[in-house]
C-alpha cells in the first residue's frame, strides 16, 4: 500500500511539478526583464521566488500524499493496521496503537507526536515519540524529489524513494527496541481496541482533509520559509564586492 502511494507521488506529480516550475521561471524571466539591475531585483529574483518557489513547487507532490493517508485514515484500514501489527510492534517494545502515529508520521511528524496520546502506556507513548523523527516525514519529500533524480535514473527513482522510507523504518524499529531495554525498560500493556465499521469516505472528507494539511506546508513556506529566504539572501549579497574593494584600496593607502 505504501509503495503504490510512493507510486502516485511520484507519477501523477511530475506534470503539475513540471507547470509549476515552469511558472516560476517564466515569472523570474519577466522581472528579469522588467525591473532595472539592482538589489530590488535580485531580492524579487534570487531571494523570495528562488527560495519560496523551490519549496511550493513540491506542493503536487505533497497533496498527493496527504490525499492517499486521507484516504487510508476515512476507509477505517488504519484501525486494522494497528490491530493487525500489535504482535509484531510488542516484539519490538511498542503498542499496537503506537503504529497509527508512526504511519501519521509519514505526513508530518507534529501531529503524529500528538497522535501519541491514545497510547496508555507511558513508556510505549515515549519510544514512540523517540522514534517519531526517524519516519520520513512530508517536509523531507522535497529534498528527496531533489536528490534522487539528481542521482539515479528514472525507472529507479520509486524503488529509491520507497527504499529510502524503508530504511527509516528499520531504523526506527531498531531504535526502539534499544529503547525498551535501556530507558524505558518494563512490560507492555495490553492492547484492547474497537474497531470501526469499514467506510466508502466521502470525496469531501478527503479534500478536506488534504486541504487542511496542504495548507499548513503552503503556510510555512510563505512565512518561515520566506523569511529565511530573506535572511540567506542578505547574507549571501551584504556586504558588497565593492565594499571590500574599497576598504582595501583604503587600507593600501593608509
Amino acid at each position: 500500500t505504501m509503495y503504490l502511494i510512493f507510486w502516485i507521488t511520484f507519477t501523477l506529480g511530475t506534470p503539475p511539478m513540471d507547470w509549476i516550475d515552469a511558472g516560476f521561471a517564466w515569472l523570474a524571466d519577466t522581472l528579469m526583464e522588467t525591473l532595472p539591475a539592482g538589489w530590488i531585483r535580485s531580492l524579487l529574483v534570487d531571494g523570495i521566488i528562488g527560495g519560496v518557489g523551490g519549496v511550493i513547487i513540491f506542493l503536487p507532490n505533497i497533496v498527493l500524499l496527504f490525499m492517499c493517508i486521507a484516504f487510508l485514515e476515512d476507509t477505517g484500514y488504519m484501525a486494522r493496521i494497528a490491530f493487525i501489527m500489535d504482535r509484531v510492534m510488542h516484539r519490538m517494545g511498542l503498542h499496537g496503537r503506537s503504529f497509527i502515529p508512526l504511519m501519521i508520521g509519514f505526513g508530518c511528524t507534529v501531529p503524529a507526536i500528538m497522535a501519541t496520546r491514545t497510547i496508555r502506556d507511558r513508556r510505549g507513548r515515549f519510544t514512540t515519540m523517540m522514534i517519531l523523527p526517524l519516519m520520513s516525514c512530508g517536509a523531507r519529500l522535497p529534498i528527496y524529489l531533489m536528490v534522487i533524480p539528481a542521482f539515479f535514473p528514472r525507472q529507479w527513482h520509486t524503488p529509491i524513494l520507497w527504499g529510502t522510507y524503508l530504511l527509516g523504518v528499520l531504523l526506527a524499529f531498531a531504535m526502539a527496541i534499544v529503547l525498551r531495554k535501556t530507558l524505558f525498560r518494563g512490560e507492555n500493556e495490553p492492547f484492547v481496541m474497537e474497531l470501526p465499521p469499514y467506510r466508502l469516505p466521502t470525496g469531501k472528507m478527503i479534500i478536506r482533509h488534504m486541504w487542511d494539511r496542504s495548507w499548513l506546508y503552503l503556510r510555512k513556506a510563505g512565512t518561515i520559509i520566506l523569511g529565511f529566504s530573506i535572511v540567506l539572501w542578505i547574507l549571501l549579497n551584504f556586504p558588497q564586492k565593492s565594499q571590500f574593494d574599497s576598504n582595501e584600496i583604503l587600507t593600501d593607502s593608509v
